[in-house]
């Protein structure tokens, strides 16, 4: 039977998560949500047969519905996830959840309030070359996790036609836009909480974003392996550059793109090996899995992927982070879940 989507916004993204719904061959976009004309008109493009709303009270009365995704500014979902949960909808949101770790808690404290799941869409996690670090370090293939950089550098024009436009005046823009995903993927690969930050964050003079479009950490995880992190959209290079390298007691694992080209060495190696994964075409067949995922746990086959608690974990050292810059000090994260009010959730 045919999964029954409403989803909330029609931009760029949102028109993506209708092609999503497509190749997954069990779903459907049922009905699309946004306030704004422009979008409905560019979505209907690709889209004539989904009925469009301008406001989720009418979508929900055309319903009805299994589930909703939420594709919308992070600065409105909880407005949004209230009026989607008090209508009985499951709701798979776009990270991040929300822009401050009250809105993320009251969230998620909903969904358990509803009995309703709730899944963030951390679909980089899904991708092949992710899923094979996961794996590599989970079997210590190369020994013991030492340390490891992970660098991403680019000069992100975020006013180039086809992405949105509210990062342009978002706050913490690179920590919470872009910097999530990466330190998300760190907790995913090496299957490791982060128990201490330190961070800065700072915007170079040239930058087109209001806010800090830097960012850069140094990570401890559980198991005392350190991970040095930076990021940039504001970097002084149109190219691209990309390396997260993972050091181990017998060797390196390297990717060298960001959602491709891993290899590895041994201690004695004189060059990088490639290793062999399955092509995937981001966004969208990192997409489908969750999406997957989300239905089956909807329909009681399955727990709830990158769950809200999950996220939490996430979203908390980011703005660990963000005060870790702005004080200067260390942030312990067993303290810092404690001083949030987070610990009764995690």
């Amino acid at each position: 039977m045919t999964f029954r989507l409403l989803q909330i916004g029609a931009g760029n993204r949102g028109r993506m998560w209708a092609e999503v719904a497509r190749r997954h061959g069990g779903a459907t976009v049922a009905a699309i949500v946004d306030p704004s004309a422009t979008s409905l008109a560019l979505f209907a493009d690709t889209n004539p047969k989904v009925p469009a709303f301008s406001c989720i009270e009418a979508a929900l009365t055309a319903g009805p519905y299994d589930g909703s995704v939420l594709v919308t500014p992070p600065d409105g979902h909880l407005d949004q996830c209230r009026r989607l949960f008090g209508a009985g909808l499951p709701i798979l949101a776009e990270k991040p959840l929300a822009t401050t770790l009250d809105d993320a808690a009251a969230i998620v404290e909903m969904a358990d309030t509803f009995g309703l799941p709730l899944t963030v869409g951390l679909n980089f996690r899904y991708l092949p070359v992710n899923q094979t670090m996961r794996d590599w370090l989970a079997r210590k293939a190369l020994g013991q996790v030492g340390f490891g950089q992970f660098i991403y550098r680019t000069n992100r024009n975020g006013r180039r036609p086809g992405i949105n436009r509210y990062p342009l005046d978002m706050k913490h823009v690179m920590m919470l836009e872009q910097s999530i995903h990466h330190l998300d993927l760190i907790r995913f690969v090496h299957a490791q909480e982060v128990v201490r930050i330190a961070a800065r964050e700072w915007n170079p003079p040239w930058s087109m974003y209001a806010h800090d479009a830097n960012v850069s950490c140094l990570l401890t995880l559980a198991d005392g392996a350190e991970v040095n992190y930076f990021g940039t959209w504001s970097g002084g290079w149109d190219k691209y550059l990309f390396e997260w390298r993972i050091d181990c007691a017998e060797g390196v694992l390297v990717q060298q793109k960001l959602h491709s080209d891993l290899a590895y060495a041994r201690s004695a190696d004189a060059d990088l090996t490639p290793i062999t994964i399955d092509a995937a075409e981001p966004y969208y067949d990192d997409s489908v899995p969750l999406l997957d995922g989300f239905i089956s746990a909807v329909r009681g086959n399955g727990p709830v992927p990158c769950d809200g608690r999950d996220h939490l974990r996430t979203l908390a050292l980011c703005f660990a982070g963000i005060e870790s810059g702005q004080t200067g000090k260390t942030i312990e994260m067993e303290n810092y879940y404690a001083q949030q009010g987070l610990a009764r959730l995690l």
